[in-house]
C-alpha cells in the first residue's frame, strides 16, 4: 500500500503516459466521438477474440494512438464463469482473426495463414464495409505499424520455413523491487474495482 500510495501521490503520474501498440480491449476509455468516426467495433465478429487488435491496429494506422495511463483509475466487474458461448460450436478466435487479417495486415496476413493453414478456406463473412472504412479514414499500411509502432516485432525474411514473428527488442524491464505489491482497490456496492492503470486511445496531435 505505501509504495502505491507514493507512486499514486507522486508528480510523475500525470507525465508517465506510455505508447502501447495494442491493448486488452476490457480496460480502456475512449471519446464516443472519435469511437463512431473509427468505424465503433467490428459488427462481424463473433462472441469473443480478437476485436482488441483489430481496433488496436485501427486506432494506430488510422491517425490515433493508444496510451498507458498508469496512474489512472479502471473500472472493472470480473465474472466467475463466462456467460456466453460460442454459435454453433465454432472458433470465434479464428473467425475473427481472419477478418482481422484481411482487412488490416496487407501482404502480413500471409503469415498468419502460414501458421493456421487450415484456415485458408474457412469463410470469415462480408468484409467489403471495412475495407472501404479503411479507404475512407486514410489509414496507413500495416508495414508503416511495424517500422513504426512496433518496430520491435519483425517478421523473420529469408525463411523458407514457417514464418515468424521475431520480437528484435533487447531491452528489458528493470526490477525495482521484487515481492508481491498488494493491489489497491476501492470496493462499490455493485462489486465494482477502482484499479490502477487506464489505456486511453485518442487523435494524434500530427499526422
Amino acid at each position: 500500500d505505501e509504495l502505491l500510495t507514493q507512486l499514486w501521490s507522486s508528480s510523475r503520474c500525470s507525465r508517465s503516459d506510455h505508447r502501447s501498440p495494442t491493448m486488452a480491449g476490457g480496460l480502456f476509455a475512449m471519446d464516443r466521438k472519435y469511437f463512431n468516426e473509427l468505424g465503433q467495433y467490428d459488427a462481424g465478429m463473433d462472441i469473443w477474440g480478437g476485436e482488441n487488435l483489430e481496433i488496436s491496429f485501427r486506432i494506430w494506422m488510422c491517425g490515433g494512438q493508444l496510451l498507458i495511463v498508469p496512474c489512472s483509475r479502471v473500472g472493472h466487474i470480473f465474472r466467475k464463469r463466462r456467460p456466453y458461448g460460442s454459435p454453433g460450436g465454432q472458433d470465434t478466435m479464428a473467425h475473427n482473426s481472419l477478418r482481422l487479417a484481411h482487412v488490416w495486415m496487407d501482404g502480413y496476413k500471409e503469415q498468419y495463414l502460414a501458421l493456421r493453414p487450415e484456415l485458408r478456406g474457412r469463410a470469415y463473412g462480408d468484409v467489403s464495409e471495412r475495407v472501404a472504412l479503411r479507404t475512407r479514414l486514410q489509414c496507413r499500411s500495416f508495414q508503416w505499424y511495424l517500422d513504426t509502432v512496433y518496430p520491435e516485432m519483425q517478421a523473420a525474411a529469408g525463411s523458407r520455413q514457417q514464418p515468424l514473428f521475431i520480437n528484435k527488442s533487447l531491452r528489458r524491464p528493470k526490477v525495482l523491487q521484487r515481492g508481491r505489491v498488494p493491489e489497491r482497490t476501492t470496493q462499490t456496492p455493485l462489486g465494482l474495482s477502482a484499479r490502477a492503470h487506464l489505456l486511453c486511445v485518442g487523435h494524434l496531435s500530427a499526422a
